[in-house]
């Protein structure tokens, strides 16, 4: 086993999370790490970036186990455990530099927590065998340890110079804060597309007691590489975005 540390990427829609969290997996990568990739983004745009095809989602499989267990296919807590690592398993998709989990969304009614925990703690048990998970969250965190691990250790709170932005890392910092299963060892934000932060919107989050790691500029070859429709991990290693990444996840003791 080795030891484990999780990202996750949080912020609204359109401040980069899905980029941060390619780039971070490209990082990790040429460090010669483990990675999954958790797209835990009902658009799962994760996957798209990463060209990631032919997976089965963790709510399609959750369909599946239910269904199973609504047939009384399975009546035993052990047949359904047997399930659903089996069914998990199918869904984690795998290539030569990382795998990944990709969460989609279910169309069952009702909750099921029994078969959420079970998932969760599968899905904990494959992330033990990676060196880095990096989830691509939704604004929220009540997703993640809800239905994919109980805690994060390293929450990364993305916003861009919008007021929304920062109250939406602000809210997602309380969120974290009052959950009793989360226990980040480092909560900061990350200012994303923009030459430098507002001083204002800055001194905001900072006023919250949350720390500000530093600014990500808007990148050209990123755009490119979007635009063209490939990965993120073939972007050149020396671009301004990657650089200035791996500078604050280094000086954070992330990676």
């Amino acid at each position: 086993m080795v030891e484990t540390k999780i990202i996750a990427y949080i912020g609204k829609g359109g401040t980069g999370k899905t980029i941060l969290s390619a780039l971070t997996g490209k990082i990790a990568i040429e460090k010669q790490k483990k990675v999954l990739f958790i797209d835990a983004d009902p658009a799962m745009g994760l996957a798209t970036a990463l060209g990631v095809e032919g997976y089965k989602t963790i709510g399609t499989a959750r369909e599946e186990i239910i269904k199973s267990a609504k047939k009384g296919i399975s009546q035993k807590n052990d047949d359904i455990r047997e399930i659903t690592d089996y069914v998990l398993l199918e869904s984690l998709y795998e290539s030569a530099e990382f795998c990944m989990f990709v969460m989609g969304h279910t169309n069952t009614i009702g909750c099921y927590c029994p078969v959420n925990s079970l998932l969760r703690n599968t899905i904990k048990s494959v992330a033990g065998r990676f060196d880095l998970v990096i989830i691509d969250a939704e604004a929220g965190i009540e997703q993640i340890n809800r239905q994919v691990v109980e805690s994060v250790h390293y929450p990364i709170l993305v916003t861009d110079n919008s007021l929304r932005g920062a109250k939406t890392t602000v809210l997602a910092n309380e969120t974290i804060n009052s959950s009793p299963s989360m226990k980040p060892l480092k909560t900061g934000v990350i200012f994303n597309r923009v030459e430098k932060s507002n001083e204002d919107l800055q001194k905001y989050i900072e006023d919250k007691g949350i720390p500000c790691y530093g600014s990500i500029p808007a990148d050209l070859n990123i755009s490119m590489i979007d635009a063209d429709g490939l990965s993120p991990l073939n972007i050149d290693k020396t671009t301004v975005a990657v650089e200035k990444l791996r500078t604050i996840l280094e000086m954070n003791d992330i990676l």
